[in-house]
């Protein structure tokens, strides 16, 4: 995943938001804007409710986008380097059908 101590500060932040009072997002994991915890946090409360996890899956196709990198240059890096989001193709064919 995308670690928030390691995928940029917009990682860190957003992870820090959604996370326990007093975290700085540094210890968590997620898509690189959702951590995983804060994803999976609704299964505690929705019966019967489901959940997939996609291992190294960005949150958002960064370096598409004008102002990516200003707004994100670590996770657009990373973008670049061939690292999935969830609306790649191929992605998506692990998602679609659990809907």
């Amino acid at each position: 995943g995308y670690r928030g101590d390691s995928s940029g500060q917009l990682t860190q932040n957003a992870y820090s938001f959604c996370c326990a009072e007093g975290s700085d997002g540094s210890s968590y994991d997620g898509d690189g804007v959702t951590p995983i915890q804060s994803a999976l946090a609704m299964t505690e409360y929705v019966r019967n409710g489901d959940s997939l996890v996609l291992d190294d899956v960005g949150h958002f196709c960064w370096s598409d986008v004008f102002g990516g990198e200003a707004v994100a240059p670590d996770l657009t890096k990373y973008h670049k380097e061939g690292r999935p989001w969830y609306g790649d193709e191929h992605i998506i064919e692990k998602w679609v059908s659990w809907l």
